[in-house]
């Protein structure tokens, strides 16, 4: 019984899935018919859509052609009216200008006919005057000839001469009234220098520090920088004697640090004179920075500028050869720009102005002219030919090739020329002073450290490298040194040579 009733269950079971399968697949006809039928709706729909929208611009196309049409026709009946008229005018214009041909061709006639006339009278007339000068038309041409041409001749080298004459009279007088301009634009103090500067001293306590125990601090300070010091019974204050401007402030400044510190000694003065070195190359780098920068070269190389600052410790016939190198520039400066120079060629002034007399800062060195040493300079750094010239030719020694040498020569000529702005005598005694110390390096050679000239001259010091130059020969070098001045006579009177040679350990210990 339970066997049947599974069965049942079976069979049913199967039948019930089977037509559950009937019935989904009919449901799946019909939903594909459906929507077969809903595509081939909308495919209708669409269809008709189209065919609507096709129609209605197809009928605004018709009528918006035929608007087209219509001003297309306006405007042609416009423009044929306008042409028609246009033709009428230029009809009319034709005619007139015929009647005016035909006028201009009836007058051309009668020219024509007077001219004949004219032409058969002048031969007449022509014939008449040969006959009565004895003279053919090519013979009277030629001397008619001869005469205007010495007429012209002559006037023209009257009007030359007289152009000459004014321009040569313009330009001298142009010429005056630039220098006196240029003379009345600057104003350049000048202040006389000497070979001595004083350092004021609180004290005259002060004065036996600075003098030491038997002179050692006097002869050490001395010795470090190359300059006299001075101390004597003038009140509340201390001189510093040496031709070189460069030591004699090297010296100063050290010297006024020493007298602030109070410690006076050896040790301290080397100290303070290694320090106001480094402050004096300092302010020569800074000197020359600032007078590259006064005549616009900001691409001058580095290591031109403590060789120009040197010259603001430098003189030239007592003038302060950076204030004038300064006069120099402004004066230039002014004359170029009256002349109308370009600005490439006021800059090549600018840089040939600065260098034009920095060769004298060497002299002591080379034996040269200083003009020559500051082309060489120049040439070494690769600078225009310009410049180069008008550097050389700045005192008369050659030819100049550009407008920025005359200038240059013109204005250093008026720097220097002014009343008080040189003086020969401290010139003269300066360079007998580098003569001396010049000298005495010819024949030291590389064993000597440091040469000074003090004492105004009547002393000359050597300091030598003790590792190339022994006892004995330090002795022989001294005695070297002057004969060689006593046979070249490059100074005056009696000159005390000392040669000084001093070794020196040093040694560091640290702790561990």
């Amino acid at each position: 019984m339970l066997l049947i009733e599974f069965i049942i269950i079976i069979i049913l079971s199967i039948i019930a899935g089977y037509l559950y399968l009937q019935k989904e697949q009919k449901l799946a006809e019909v939903k594909k018919e459906f929507e077969e039928k809903l595509i081939r709706f909308k495919r209708e729909e669409i269809e008709k859509y189209a065919r609507e929208l096709i129609r209605r611009k197809f009928k605004e196309a018709q009528e918006e052609a035929q608007e087209l049409r219509e001003s297309a026709k306006q405007f042609y009946e416009k423009v044929k009216k306008t042409y028609k008229s246009h033709l009428a005018e230029l009809e009319e214009r034709e005619k007139l200008l015929d009647i005016r041909a035909k006028k201009l061709e009836q007058k051309e006639r009668e020219l024509l006919h007077r001219q004949e006339k004219l032409s058969s009278r002048e031969s007449e007339l022509m014939d008449k005057l040969e006959h009565i000068a004895k003279l053919t038309r090519e013979e009277a041409r030629q001397e008619l000839m001869q005469l205007v041409d010495k007429d012209v001749q002559q006037y023209r080298a009257e009007a030359l001469r007289k152009a000459k004459e004014k321009i040569e009279a313009e330009a001298k007088r142009h010429a005056q009234e630039v220098l006196v301009d240029t003379l009345q634009s600057i104003a350049v103090d000048f202040v006389d220098e000497t070979t001595v500067s004083r350092v004021e001293i609180p004290n005259e306590d002060i004065k036996g520090k600075i003098i030491g125990k038997d002179g050692r601090n006097i002869r050490a300070f001395e010795k470090a920088t190359g300059v006299d010091l001075i101390v004597d019974e003038a009140p509340n204050y201390i001189g510093l004697s040496s031709f070189d401007p460069v030591r004699r402030e090297v010296a100063r400044i050290a010297l006024e640090r020493l007298i602030k510190d109070g410690r006076i000694h050896p040790g301290t003065i080397e100290e303070y004179v290694k320090q106001a070195k480094h402050q004096v190359a300092k302010e020569l780098e800074k000197a020359g920075r600032e007078l590259v920068e006064k005549a616009g070269w900001y691409d001058a190389p580095k290591e031109l500028y403590p060789i120009l600052g040197r010259m603001k410790f430098r003189r030239s016939l007592g003038q302060n050869l950076y204030k004038h190198v300064l006069e120099v520039l402004e004066i230039a400066q002014y004359i170029a720009k009256e002349l109308g120079l370009s600005e490439e060629q006021i800059k090549k002034l600018n840089i040939a102005v600065i260098l034009h007399d920095v060769g004298k800062v060497f002299t002591s060195k080379i034996k040269k002219p200083h003009h020559f040493i500051s082309a060489d300079l120049a040439r070494k750094y690769n600078l225009d030919k310009d410049i180069i010239n008008a550097i050389e030719a700045h005192h008369g020694d050659m030819e100049t090739t550009s407008i920025i040498g005359e200038i240059l020569k013109i204005a250093d000529a008026i720097s220097g020329a002014r009343p008080g702005a040189r003086k020969e005598n401290l010139e003269n005694y300066v360079e007998r002073i580098e003569s001396l110390e010049k000298k005495a390096l010819e024949v030291a050679g590389d064993r000597a450290e440091d040469i000074y000239a003090l004492k105004a001259g009547r002393e000359l010091r050597i300091i030598v490298k003790p590792n190339l130059v022994s006892d004995d020969e330090a002795v022989l070098l001294a005695r070297d040194i002057a004969k060689e001045i006593e046979k070249s006579g490059v100074f005056p009177g009696e000159v005390n040579v000392v040669v000084i040679k001093e070794l020196r350990a040093h040694a560091k210990a640290a702790k561990k």
